[in-house]
């Protein structure tokens, strides 16, 4: 039996690899026209550009839904009353939860069913947000085969975005504002190739394994309402139950940097 589960698991990781390995890993975009045609760009390691139209994460239906916030020590208040306070927000405590509440994987079917035909079915990890004007979410790396991020309400983000070639030219622990990276904190910065998107409601971008990101509002005075989710194949999601889901491409140093917008 033991014999049967090594060669199943390593059938699993070879056909893994060699679609890794023969997919397109250039700083290149793919742009479906709809949902529908995601499939079709989902084996691909690029990112995918993609209107999703409106979410119900957006402050015209949060203010009457009854939802609720929970603050970081623990109280719970409804969202409009969260939305009304003065002064800087408490950052939201129950991401998850509250995705969950509002049936976003449910609107956000048609996603699920243009997945790649060996990864599992359904989207994990869904969590809406705000993220305050002018607020930095720092460097982080996709475990998943596929982590969409999006706009539903609000001011636009800009994401910046890079190959997992270049992880080794970058601080080692998750949180850095690429930003404001200098010499002093990543001494090889000059040889990391990236780009930047710009995201505008009602848009969201699909970012394929082992990218790192970070995320910027691009308004000093509007917030951003953001939502994520995530895709996994049987690997990504072992590697990312035990811990790791992160890799390094072979060595590939390009001297440039660079820039691109997409809406």
């Amino acid at each position: 039996m033991i014999w049967a589960v090594l060669i199943l698991l390593g059938v699993v990781l070879a056909v893994h690899w060699f679609i890794y390995n023969r997919s397109v890993q250039e700083y290149t975009f793919a742009q479906p026209s709809t949902v529908g045609d995601v499939r079709g760009v989902q084996g691909e390691k690029t990112p995918i550009v993609l209107e999703i139209g409106q979410l119900p994460w957006r402050p015209e239906v949060a203010e009457v839904a009854g939802w609720a916030v929970e603050l970081p020590d623990g109280a719970t208040v409804p969202v409009s009353a969260w939305l009304g306070g003065s002064g800087r927000r408490p950052a939201i405590q129950n991401e998850a939860a509250l995705a969950e509440e509002m049936g976003l994987t449910t609107g956000l079917g048609e996603l699920d069913e243009a997945r790649a035909w060996w990864w599992l079915p359904g989207l994990s990890g869904a969590r809406v947000g705000i993220q305050e004007p002018g607020e930095v979410a720092g460097l982080s790396w996709v475990g998943a085969e596929r982590r969409w991020f999006g706009v539903s309400a609000g001011a636009p983000v800009v994401l910046w975005l890079v190959h997992s070639r270049y992880r080794r030219f970058l601080p080692t622990e998750e949180g850095a504002d690429p930003w404001k990276l200098t010499v002093a904190e990543a001494p090889w910065i000059g040889r990391v190739q990236f780009v930047e998107v710009r995201v505008r409601p009602g848009w969201c971008v699909g970012l394929p394994a082992h990218w790192g990101y970070a995320v910027r509002v691009e308004s000093d005075k509007e917030a951003t309402w953001w939502w994520s989710a995530e895709q996994h194949s049987p690997l990504s999601w072992g590697l990312t139950m035990l811990g790791g889901g992160a890799s390094a491409d072979k060595e590939t140093p390009l001297e440039e940097q660079g820039e691109a917008v997409a809406e």
